[in-house]
């Protein structure tokens, strides 16, 4: 029997009288690699909002672990510690230095040491290759450097899993691939991803699952193969052929 170490059900999400997210059911294992796709406006940014309560479900159950946050809203700093975020704007402190921006939610939040919080910055920084980069201010950066600074911040709470809202979509065509491989080298550490995103060479190599999103329902779902080769659903193959004719 399979271990649930996530489990999103009936979600619903309304923002005024529009339904955003329509009954979403979610089942996510360990070490799994999830990849989420579908036109602007389907519903995937909003369903990883809801995940970590940056966006506040109308109906549903957001169960971690076993514990229903939707019950559990005092203990939000829990979740969000081991379910980590990285979002397409970077949302990094322009004014601080690199090192500073990884280690102020452990010093500040959790009150951890600010010595050994450097020292797991430092690794952290080694692992997506910006140690060099350690001391500069932020606003100096590439985009693609901001967003490999933005996934060593999220790692610093050593999270069990990452929720990536199209970390690529910011960057300039030539920084993409920067980022990407540092998300391949992550998924090899056995951490379990959902991503967002409009890369579907990406999805394909990296996913153990992708699932495919539709006026905030989950349309389609499968393995790589599935969806991306054998396709079920008419709005899948339509999807795929308008977005692979407008990368070509």
């Amino acid at each position: 029997m399979k271990e649930y170490i996530l489990q999103v059900n009936n979600l619903h999400k309304y923002f005024s009288d529009q339904e955003v997210l329509k009954g979403i059911h979610l089942d996510v294992t360990k070490g799994e690699i999830i990849s989420i796709i579908g036109s602007s406006g389907s519903g995937k940014s909003t369903l990883l909002r809801c995940i970590n309560f940056l966006e506040q479900p109308t109906q549903g159950d957001i169960i971690y672990r076993g514990v229903n946050y939707v019950e559990h809203q005092n203990d939000l700093i829990h979740l969000r510690k081991n379910v980590a975020m990285v979002f397409q704007s970077f949302n990094l402190f322009n004014n601080l230095s690199v090192i500073d921006n990884l280690t102020i939610a452990p010093v500040k939040v959790l009150h951890k040491d600010k010595t050994t919080s450097r020292e797991k910055a430092l690794e952290m920084l080694d692992l997506v290759g910006m140690r060099e980069f350690a001391h500069k201010n932020t606003k100096l950066l590439s985009g693609g450097q901001k967003q490999r600074v933005a996934i060593a911040r999220s790692l610093m709470m050593d999270p069990e899993i990452i929720l990536f809202d199209e970390p690529t979509s910011a960057l300039d065509p030539e920084m993409v691939g920067e980022v990407l491989d540092v998300m391949k080298n992550l998924a090899e550490t056995g951490i379990t991803m959902l991503i967002v995103t409009h890369e579907m060479q990406f999805a394909r190599e990296i996913s153990d699952r992708v699932i495919f999103m539709h006026e905030g329902i989950v349309h389609e779902e499968g393995s790589p193969e599935d969806i991306f080769i054998n396709p079920k659903e008419t709005r899948t193959r339509d999807f795929l052929k308008r977005v692979i004719k407008e990368k070509d």
